[in-house]
């Protein structure tokens, strides 16, 4: 108590070294406390599931498919019932499909994602509902009255937290439905969606006619029994696919250990997988702001130990012990990040709210993220170790002199002794390294940013608005009604005022979902390790889109009122289809036969890469065909599409005139998803924008701390070597002379900061690799231009305590010698 209390006195005692060490140590630990709660609600908290370590996902693979093969892939009905049939390892496989659904009930219709799942999913995971019960094996028969488990988040939003809503039928996509339970508080299954499901229904498989073998569609989940391993499980399954490999029939869609495998992984794993890398990168530059604002607090303890080192003497004259002197220092450097820790904490928690906004878009789990006890036992122990690390630093000049020579030095020099320069020099320049490398980081990052800014997506998104409308199976079985509902909703769309056009789609660039349908290309022969007939990207479109969104014609023509049912079957190619099975030939006049086995269609133009796959990743090969053309085949698609309407003015004033003309043609359709293309262009780019201003900020705030510490450094010199100067300049000494002798200390420690840190850089940004787009880890432009600027700063930083020395007046300077 006594040390605690001395402690305070002597913080009490030094108010501006208090202020400046308690507020550089609270933007440390606040960075870190906030990055690691992020880093624990993503990465290191169990999912909220039973035994969440036993659930595996599942995914077929064809590694020989062009481009790097098909990773990741969703399996087929028949697959997974083959896998259920024949593997012993699991103690249970289902599978899921995400999709949408309108419900109607008691207040206006609405769109929510909902997900179909097989009866033994959600019991699979070990939770419960708050009210009613889960989808079982039994709703899951074909023919079962249809069910649904819902969220609790919709049950408050659309049912008004009514108890009584469960054993209610409700209107899903046109269906009856009953409500048989409502899921607990924080419920979400797939886990890591952006946008979760709000209803899980039976999907109601038929195992005797479950569909063909190639129709991927299918995401699988299994849990591992006890005494099974994943290893042992992924061996189990590399014996099933040499097995249907040896006995599949010849031609037909089996599973072979080179072009059609199998894979698992945990289920952890995979929802951490794409966020992985940007979370340990953000949690490894907080943890460098922290370094270097320990730096800075080490070195402002040193400086104050200089003032220190007679009463550190006194005390060992006297009888203390070191580890005595230990205990006293220490907890003045335990309080002193106390203080840190407590404001570091409160610019933690409301920065958190920041980061989950920024981040809401790109981070699974954004939900889970807060401060809890994991969280809080983090601050403490930064706290801790950062103080003992403190308290210990005045006592380095005592444990390497003896009592006797500190009590000399004390009396006698009001200079540093050369070893504890050297030190403080030494930290100087780890914190200029340090800094280096988080700049070097961050701009590869912005650079990273700015070139996928300039990605030219292939269209134009001004002016445009876009919205989702889902057609009920129940209500639109037929193809001319639904096909017909399109047609009118676009004619009246284009009637609305300041309407520029409007279209009809079925993917919204830049990122829609990919298909690889197999399409016959008439005349193509596939070369041996090259392009398959088969298509990325399919898109049901009615004949304004290319005007609408503002895309390019090539070659050819575009759709006119003429290519209508009836009429010749034609269809568009994107330029990267164009290249990829007609080489540089022209494409208008050959022909296609989508997957669906519709008659040939004919290429009748070629249009503008828009990009199909990401901003970041490179266009796929894209079909275009009128969607009055669309056959029974395919009409499923056509019940979920997108419209765009392209305004004169503000396009979201035109939404409401929307909203209305949807009502009037089907008052039971919501209109989902309602967005401008420049938000959808702004969401695409989320993830790299919520790094690189996370970067940023922490690394200005690291280069801030860098140039104090140089700053203080030199400044400390230069109050130290008052005198030196001041004989100096009694001896002649020019102003520029003692500019140059200080500028020149300081140019020496950042210099050697800078090639520390380039060194350190070269081999860090390598990591950086998987979240760079158009720059390599190596860019010069960054580690040229980046340097010079911690060069300039450290120059600034340096010239002003530079100019104070100029100014020392040899009267003053001299008068107690």
């Amino acid at each position: 108590m006594n040390d605690l209390k001395f402690a305070f006195r002597q913080l009490l005692k030094n108010p501006g070294f208090t202020a400046v060490a308690v507020l550089t140590l609270a933007l440390g630990i606040g960075a870190n406390t906030a990055i690691f709660s992020v880093v624990n609600a993503v990465l290191l908290r169990p999912l909220p599931y039973a035994k969440p370590e036993r659930l595996v996902r599942i995914y077929s693979e064809f590694p020989t498919f062009p481009n790097g093969g098909l990773r990741r892939f969703p399996v087929s009905a028949p697959e997974y019932l083959d896998l259920r049939r024949e593997t012993k390892s699991w103690e249970s496989l289902d599978v899921w499909l995400n999709s949408g659904a309108n419900i109607a009930g008691k207040g206006e219709p609405t769109r929510v994602t909902s997900s179909l799942v097989t009866g033994g999913l959600l019991n699979a995971l070990g939770v419960a509902p708050v009210y009613g019960r889960l989808i079982t094996r039994a709703d899951d028969d074909p023919g079962a009255p249809l069910v649904a488990n819902i969220s609790y988040g919709l049950w408050q939003r659309a049912f008004g937290g009514d108890r009584g809503v469960v054993g209610q039928e409700i209107l899903l996509n046109g269906r009856k439905c009953t409500v048989i339970g409502i899921m607990a508080k924080g419920f979400c299954f797939p886990p890591g969606e952006i946008d979760p499901p709000d209803v899980w229904t039976p999907l109601q498989i038929n195992p005797a006619d479950p569909g063909g073998r190639a129709s991927h569609s299918f995401w699988l989940l299994g849990r591992l029994k006890p005494e099974v391993t994943p290893a042992q499980a992924q061996a189990e399954f590399d014996s099933l696919v040499k097995r249907s490999a040896e006995t599949g029939s010849a031609g037909g869609h089996n599973f072979h250990p080179e072009a059609h495998t199998i894979v698992s992984y945990e289920l952890q794993d995979e929802v951490m997988r794409g966020v992985k890398p940007a979370l340990r990168m953000l949690l490894g530059a907080v943890c460098f702001v922290l370094l270097i604002a320990c730096v800075n607090v080490a070195n402002l303890l040193l400086a104050r130990a200089e003032g220190r080192q007679r009463e550190i003497a006194i005390r060992g004259a006297l009888g203390a012990s070191l580890r005595r002197l230990i205990v006293q220092f220490v907890t003045e450097g335990i309080l002193l990040s106390s203080f840190g820790a407590l404001i570091g904490l409160l610019l933690a928690y409301n920065c958190l709210a920041l980061v989950k906004a920024a981040g809401d878009a790109s981070i699974p789990r954004a939900s889970e993220i807060g401060f809890d006890a994991p969280v809080f036992l983090f601050a403490i122990a930064i706290c801790i170790v950062t103080g003992v690390v403190f308290g210990l630093t005045p006592l380095m000049h005592v444990i390497k002199h003896r009592v006797y020579d500190a009590l000399k030095s004390a009396a006698a020099s009001t200079t540093s002794t050369t070893s504890t320069q050297r030190f403080r020099h030494g930290l100087v320049v780890s914190e200029l390294a340090l800094a280096l490398m988080l700049l070097i980081g961050t701009g590869l990052m912005v650079r990273a940013f700015w070139k996928l800014q300039e990605v030219n997506a292939g269209f134009d998104p001004k002016h445009v608005m876009t919205a989702f409308i889902a057609l009920p199976e129940e209500t639109y079985r037929d193809p001319q009604a639904t096909i017909g509902f399109w047609t009118r909703l676009e004619e009246r769309l284009k009637t609305l005022p300041g309407t520029k056009s409007a279209a009809i789609l079925s993917g919204l660039p830049p990122a829609h979902g990919t298909v690889y349908w197999d399409t016959e290309i008439e005349g193509f022969v596939a070369a041996p390790g090259g392009s398959l007939q088969n298509i990325d990207f399919y898109q049901f479109i009615s004949k304004d889109y290319f005007k609408t969104f503002g895309i390019r014609l090539v070659e050819g023509r575009l759709f006119e009122d003429r290519d209508g049912p009836g009429t010749l079957n034609v269809a568009i190619v994107n330029q990267t289809m164009a290249r990829t099975f007609w080489g540089n030939q022209s494409p208008i006049g050959r022909r296609v036969r989508p997957h669906f086995r519709d008659p040939w269609c004919t290429v009748i133009g070629v249009v503008t890469d828009v990009k199909n796959a990401g901003l970041e990743k490179p266009t796929g090969t894209e079909l275009f065909l009128p969607l009055n053309q669309v056959k029974d085949q395919a009409l499923g698609m056509e019940r979920t599409l997108f419209i765009g309407v392209r305004s004169e003015g503000n396009p979201s004033a035109a939404m409401n005139a929307v909203r209305r003309v949807v009502n009037e043609l089907d008052p039971t359709l919501p209109l989902a998803n309602v967005r401008s293309m420049e938000d959808v262009m702004s969401a695409a780019r989320s993830r790299p924008r919520f790094l690189t201003l996370l970067l940023t900020l922490f690394s200005s705030v690291a280069l801030i701390l860098a140039a104090v510490g140089i700053y203080g450094v030199i400044s400390y010199s230069v109050a130290q070597r008052t005198r030196e100067f001041g004989v100096r300049i009694a001896l002649g000494a020019q102003p520029a002379d003692l500019l140059g002798i200080v500028l020149r200390r300081g140019m020496l420690l950042a210099g050697i900061g800078v090639l520390t840190g380039l060194a350190g850089a070269f081999w860090l940004t390598r990591f950086l690799s998987s979240l760079l787009f158009g720059v390599t880890p190596t860019d010069p432009v960054t580690f040229g231009t980046i340097p010079l600027l911690l060069v300039g700063v450290a120059l600034l930083a340096s010239y002003i305590p530079a100019r104070r020395a100029t100014k020392v007046d040899p009267m003053v300077a001299l008068r107690y010698e």
